[in-house]
């Protein structure tokens, strides 16, 4: 980062004090910010500041100049926060940006009332400015004022349904974004970049899980629908055109185990729907989440001991029971363990000869279930067909075969 340029703490200071001196007649200050007798406004000083060091108005110096300080979700008042930039990141550690004929720019607004500025702010604003869909959001760093958040995502460029930018996209590694933004006077946006960058870089496997249940808990919980509950936006009708295909995999009665189950609305949807294709499914749930366990545990009260707490790494059932069908989405743990994810289930919880079913619900096509199972060497087995809503960016799921005896 470039630490040469003048503190813009300072600089507020020094407009304070300007405005304060021409307020009281020096004429030093009044040559410097407008003649004697007008009514003169911290707006004025601050431009006067702005225009000494170079910049055409003070929000440009803003701009270039703001700071950020590392912190943490628990270190932040989040009722304070008022606006937010959010560097966003694909599968493969990318960079996206804006790429216009005005310059390259970074996702960033405000935070609007009655938004959590996580939950809903941090959705939005990369929909709106980028047209990018987050997956996950993790907090990097905060303004001196305390009222400005730094958060980076990881996730893809959206092609479905809610508003959402269409704009050119500049793709690439985070020290080159720096160097383009500082070449268009954007030093601020170019030292946040780099901060975000080393944070994902750096960030540890159970602080990306940290940030998932925190995301994923208050988005659930507090949805107004069952859909909305199990992390899914649309109607009882759009959840069948978008998850029934997953009873492709089903061929025969079996037992079938949902990781990651929320609510336990696919559990329940996969026994309704495979029954109408002639199929007896007994189902059991996983989910890392204890709130999220508790809840599908209190709508499926009939099943609610076959509902448990734990993470896909390293689960297994209490007696050892192996489970005919196992469905996993492929997001749910970092990629860089997709093969460690994929070893575990086959060895400990998928019945031999049963099928382990990767799902895909990004759009991301480095995250679809047949790219994940042959870039860590296992076979695609089968495929589902395609979900029924006929999105461009829906993907089948996949399923191997577990040949574990």
């Amino acid at each position: 980062m470039n630490d040469q340029r003048p503190a813009l703490g300072q600089l507020r200071r020094d407009a304070k004090r300007l405005l304060t001196s021409a307020r009281d007649g020096d004429r030093d200050a009044l040559d410097r910010i407008g003649p004697a007798g007008a009514e003169h406004r911290l707006a004025d000083a601050q431009l006067a500041i702005a225009r000494e060091h170079g910049y055409p108005s003070w929000p440009r110096l803003v701009r270039d100049l703001e700071t950020m300080t590392p912190t943490t979700y628990a270190a932040v008042d989040w009722r304070r926060i008022d606006r937010v930039t959010i560097c966003c990141f694909s599968a493969d550690g990318q960079l996206i940006m804006a790429d216009e004929s005005d310059g390259h720019r970074i996702a960033r607004g405000a935070v609007y009332s009655g938004e959590d500025p996580l939950l809903d702010a941090g959705l939005r604003i990369p929909l709106q400015e980028l047209g990018f869909r987050r997956q996950g959001t993790h907090v990097v760093a905060i303004s001196d004022d305390r009222r400005h958040a730094l958060f980076w995502v990881d996730g893809y460029p959206y092609t479905g349904d809610r508003p959402h930018a269409t704009v050119p996209l500049w793709h690439g590694p985070a020290d080159r974004a720096g160097s383009l933004l500082r070449a268009q006077g954007d030093g601020a946006l170019a030292d946040w970049v780099e901060l975000a960058d080393e944070h994902r870089r750096t960030i540890t496997d159970a602080e990306l899980a940290a940030d998932s249940r925190r995301l994923l808990d208050a988005s659930y919980l507090r949805s107004g629908t069952v859909e909305g509950g199990s992390g899914f936006g649309g109607s009882p009708a759009d959840w069948r055109a978008a998850r029934e295909q997953i009873c492709d995999v089903i061929e025969a009665d079996v037992s079938f185990l949902d990781i990651g189950c929320a609510n336990g609305l696919l559990m329940e949807s996969v026994v309704a729907w495979s029954a109408e294709r002639g199929h007896l499914v007994e189902p059991y749930g996983v989910d890392h989440s204890a709130a999220l366990v508790d809840l599908a545990r209190r709508r499926l009260p009939q099943w609610q001991q076959r509902i448990w707490i734990g993470d896909a790494l390293t689960w297994q059932h209490p007696d050892r029971m192996r489970f005919d069908v196992v469905a996993v989405l492929t997001d749910i743990v970092h990629q860089r363990r997709h093969r460690e994810l994929i070893k575990h289930l086959l060895d400990n919880v998928v019945a031999p000869d049963g099928r382990l079913l990767l799902n895909s619900y990004s759009g991301d096509p480095d995250l679809s279930a047949v790219n994940v199972l042959r870039r860590t060497g296992y076979p695609v087995d089968g495929e589902t067909s395609r979900p029924a809503r006929g999105r461009p960016d829906d993907q089948p799921s996949a399923w191997t075969l577990n040949r574990r005896h």
